[in-house]
């Protein structure tokens, strides 16, 4: 019986390292496992998964049409409109009390006046077992979470795809990995085995992380390992002071995959840059609601200081607007550009939101996003309200404009202005 467990579990974790690509959430938000017992006469695992109570199958559905008009500063208005249909089938079966298989796949069309787009993705696919009920695993594409920032969080290592701050609480693609999480009381530690195949190779990466229950604070350490990469150290807490919740994060880089540009008289060279590397976050969430419903406000704040940024930023301004203009950016090594990271190139960045649920009793709803780059002035500020819902049909209207100078990470495009309407429907079966 255990044999066949084991056989499960590498098939699943084969499988789960090929090159698909995923967004996803985490759809438990617990790991669910039980002891693992030898039972010579149970059934086998492919022989339980035809027992219906023992596999259970879902999904969701969605559908969304926005259409907006930009207007961007020294050049005509346009109009563009974005249709979307999307999907996800899920797949939980329990062939064994001691054994769980869980696969989520996800279906993507989008159709607008640029052309179609079509995706389909495996988000997860993972096999939980356990040994004595007192380590437990989970084998295949799986969703990790180790940060607690919520629009920035640098700890969050170990995930591939990274938190949009415009939308934060998007889907995000995990990792292939093998995760042993040993409890001991409130305490839980971790060991992640991460693996990176590609045509040429495959990559082995270790992450080991422990989170310790302080009070009412919870701290979290960890670090990260993989040959060819930086190794990088974190810590993240998490507390909460009345009715307000608290967040930081910390992560200590041994060197840096980026390049860097270096002045050599009135041109730039890319350089590698060794040295230690530090990045910091803070931030805080705040609810209030009145006792007649009229008032539900809820806050967030962050502030990010990014080690890997530039303390100048006229460099990388150069760069951002010859490329704007189709001209060659004046640096000594061109070939390079690719490792200049023109995104996060900043020092400080703040993003703030703010919401109203239910406004004044209604069925309206308000929120507010602000994104800024600290270091060169700019930033993003998007406003949406919310409509009430008619017959499953959920409708919007927002705005959304930028800033900054010329050649800054959100205003080097210059003064852009978008108006957008937009309704969806969505459901699960």
């Amino acid at each position: 019986m255990i044999r066949k467990m084991i056989w499960g579990v590498l098939l699943v974790l084969m499988m789960a390292g090929t090159s698909w690509a995923a967004d996803f959430d985490d759809f438990f938000m617990d790991d669910l496992f039980v002891d693992l017992e030898v039972d010579e006469g149970g059934l086998a695992p492919e022989e339980a998964l035809l027992v219906q109570e023992r596999l259970v199958v879902g999904g969701s559905y969605s559908l969304s049409f926005n259409a907006s008009r930009i207007s961007i500063e020294s050049r005509e208005p346009s109009s563009q409109w974005r249709g979307a249909m999307g999907g996800q089938l899920y797949l939980d079966a329990r062939p064994d009390p001691n054994f769980r298989v869980f696969g989520k796949a996800g279906l993507n069309y989008s159709l607008s006046d640029g052309g179609a787009d079509v995706q389909v993705k495996v988000q997860e696919l993972f096999a939980d077992f356990n040994y004595g009920n007192k380590v437990f695993f989970r084998a295949g594409k799986q969703n990790v979470k180790w940060g607690v920032g919520y629009f920035y969080s640098p700890a969050d290592i170990i995930n591939i795809g990274r938190i949009d701050p415009l939308d934060p609480e998007a889907e995000r693609e995990g990792p292939v990995a093998l995760k042993a999480h040993y409890p001991k009381g409130s305490n839980n530690y971790y060991l992640y085995t991460l693996v990176d195949s590609t045509k040429e190779d495959v990559r082995i990466a270790f992450a080991p992380k422990m989170e310790l229950v302080l009070g009412k604070s919870e701290l979290g350490l960890g670090g990260f390992y993989k040959q060819d990469q930086v190794p990088r150290l974190m810590a993240t807490l998490s507390s909460s002071f009345g009715d307000v919740g608290f967040f930081g994060e910390a992560v200590l880089s041994f060197g840096s995959q980026r390049g860097f540009l270096e002045q050599r008289g009135p041109l730039y060279e890319i350089v590698e840059k060794e040295g230690l590397f530090l990045q910091l976050t803070a931030g805080g969430m705040y609810r209030f609601r009145d006792r007649e419903g009229n008032l539900d406000l809820s806050a967030t704040f962050q502030y990010y200081f990014n080690g890997e940024g530039y303390g100048d930023q006229e460099g990388i301004k150069k760069v951002r607007q010859a490329r704007l203009k189709g001209e060659l950016p004046p640096v000594l090594n061109p070939q390079k550009l690719g490792t200049l990271a023109l995104t996060g190139s900043g020092r400080h960045y703040a993003a703030g939101s703010l919401s109203w649920n239910s406004i004044l009793g209604s069925k309206l709803s308000a929120s507010m996003l602000v994104q800024a780059n600290l270091s060169d002035q700019s930033g993003i500020v998007y406003a949406v309200l919310r409509l009430p819902e008619w017959h499953k049909l959920s409708p919007s209207i927002g705005v959304s404009t930028n800033f900054g100078p010329s050649g800054s990470e959100f205003g080097g495009t210059g003064r852009t202005v978008t108006v957008f309407a937009a309704v969806s429907i969505s459901g699960a079966f």
